[in-house]
């Protein structure tokens, strides 16, 4: 063959798909097959393009796009492939490519196995074999996404670990604790419930010299994707805080399908809707536990941490009003700056005041009236656990124990005659197709018991619910009691202590009776919600004093049910 002037580019395409097909798209097979085509054709100079491992939906390639800038650079005169499935699975792009970029560049094409030579025009079914590429790619995209949703359906991971756990090295199918980054994960949320945000959380590593996770996955040799540069390896985002405090998976659950691409081929993806997505709880073991996570979720969605002065807010996003539901917002007080105090949002707004009444309550008083009443349980225990248990079960509305057995008699009476109607319906229609019932009687019968196991139905539904609420509080009270044994002395309101012990508290507008204020504040403690407490003698309650700016002195009780009266 007479010798062609110029060099000819030899591009090589081998996916994870390509992979399974067996040697006859491998790397080395595509090499022997181009380098004989191009000395046949006369190109003795020739440069290897290679992209191992990449998708030919995709043309965001190394070696792709190295060519594509050696062609411009007029350093390529011919391109050799396989076949015209190497160059990519997007007809369009692929057509745009060997149409419209070779062509106007004056660039030889040979796709060998496809009988393809666009010096000699043997190119006519060209686009016909683009369409089938694609078509074989979108045929292989839709089976790997059938065996992920089956596997994604038997509750298996089908994303990567996150940041404090890793894959379990005897099953890659499921996840275990990273201990270090763990120590990680559980120290962000311990910052949190000491009242820092995730802008201070992000200092606060970044100062310590803790890897991000990208980094630390780097220097651990994990591989995730995405660019291995390192500029600064400590510098914690405030993104990767927040997206950290708001992973379920750290409960010990997997949750697939949080995400998908909605167009074949396009690296761009949506979040999908919380009700498709598949959570399947207790899978692996939790880094943090439920009721921590479930309360930094609560915490986060509060108010802002710092007032306009800069005063911190030990209560953000633990105070609501019991009108309209709104977080109280905090204040600092524009002419003294040491009062600061929360009302609520929605009746300051002139735009939105949708609430009647301002639920004002100072800082200082209201830590008071917490403390006090945290100290008086914690004191109640210590004094008599055994007598404390009892009135926790009282004052929560568990049922007793026959209650309890009496509902669940009720449920099982409930669900066998659900199985009845069931049998019941099968006859009519038996009875029917014989012959032996009308098809006005047949009809009267089935309304009645459809009416019938409908009600059953809700009835089963409240039962259930009624049950499940009494465990769930059965074992709230074990975990409240296992908290107060913890922290038995407690002599100063911190963030941490509040986050643990509190859910909400409801602040409620402050009332004027015979020149007496009273405001009454509903604390709801975590697990257990409202506890109302016998008065006891033994216990002494508490009484303090809050000195206004007008120098009036409030004189303030902690009750059984929390109101602090003001005279």
């Amino acid at each position: 063959m007479k010798q062609k002037s110029g060099k000819a580019a030899l591009y090589m395409r081998l996916s994870r798909d390509d992979e399974l097909v067996g040697e006859s798209n491998s790397i080395t097979n595509q090499r022997k097959v181009l380098k004989a085509a191009a000395t046949e054709l006369g190109y003795s100079l020739t440069e290897e393009y290679i992209d191992d491992g990449v998708s030919g939906t995709t043309f965001d390639r190394p070696a792709f796009l190295q060519m594509e800038r050696d062609i411009e650079n007029g350093l390529i005169r011919a391109v050799f492939v396989k076949d015209l499935s190497r160059l990519g699975r997007d007809h369009i792009a692929v057509g745009l490519f060997t149409e419209k970029f070779l062509l106007e560049r004056d660039v030889r094409l040979i796709a060998v196995h496809d009988g393809i030579d666009s010096d000699t025009g043997d190119n006519e079914f060209a686009a016909i074999r683009n369409v089938f590429n694609e078509m074989y790619a979108r045929d292989a995209s839709k089976k790997v996404k059938n065996a992920c949703r089956i596997r994604a359906a038997s509750g298996e991971p089908i994303g990567h670990a996150p940041y404090g756990y890793v894959k379990d090295p005897g099953n890659s199918k499921s996840w275990v604790i990273d201990p270090e980054a763990a120590e990680v994960v559980r120290r962000i949320f311990a910052l949190t419930f000491d009242g820092k945000g995730v802008a201070q959380i992000a200092d606060i590593l970044a100062g310590d010299k803790v890897l991000t996770p990208k980094n630390y996955w780097i220097a651990k040799g994990i591989q995730k994707g995405g660019s291995s540069s390192v500029a600064d390896p400590y510098n914690w985002k405030q993104s990767s805080v927040a997206s950290i405090l708001k992973r379920q998976e750290y409960c010990g659950d997997i949750i697939n399908f949080k995400s998908s691409s909605r167009v074949f081929g396009s690296k761009k993806r949506r979040k999908t809707p919380e009700s498709e997505r598949l959570v399947f709880k207790d899978v692996h073991e939790a880094v943090v536990s439920r009721e921590d996570f479930e309360r930094v979720q609560k915490l986060r969605a509060g108010t802002k941490r710092y007032g306009s002065k800069g005063s911190r807010n030990v209560f953000s996003g633990l105070l609501k009003c019991p009108d309209c539901g709104a977080n109280l917002n905090f204040h600092t007080n524009p002419k003294n700056e040491e009062i600061t105090y929360y009302n609520c949002p929605n009746n300051n707004v002139p735009k939105r005041k949708t609430c009647e009444s301002t639920h004002y309550v100072r800082s200082d008083y209201l830590e008071q009236v917490v403390l006090a009443d945290i100290q008086r349980i914690t004191a109640f225990a210590k004094a008599d656990e055994e007598a404390f248990i009892e009135a926790l079960v009282d004052s929560v509305g568990l049922s007793t124990r026959q209650v309890s057995e009496a509902l669940t008699a009720q449920l099982e009476r409930i669900q066998k005659r659900i199985a009845e109607l069931d049998v019941l319906f099968r006859r009519v229609y038996e009875d029917s197709a014989l012959g032996n019932l009308s098809t006005e009687r047949m009809l009267k019968l089935t309304r009645g018991y459809e009416e019938e196991q409908s009600e059953m139905e809700e009835q089963e539904k409240r039962l259930s619910g009624e049950l499940t609420r009494i465990a769930e509080q059965a074992g709230g009270i074990d975990a409240f009691t296992e908290m107060i044994r913890r922290h038995s002395k407690i002599k100063k309101l911190t963030p941490s202590i509040l986050r643990q012990f509190i859910d909400h508290i409801d602040i409620h507008q402050a009332e004027r009776s015979e020149g007496v204020w009273t405001q009454r504040i509903d604390i709801y403690y975590s697990c257990i919600g409202k506890i109302v407490l016998p008065e006891l003698h033994r216990i002494k309650q508490k009484e303090f004093k809050v000195i206004t700016r007008k120098g009036v002195i409030l004189v303030l009780t902690t009750r059984p049910r929390v109101e602090a009266i003001a005279s």
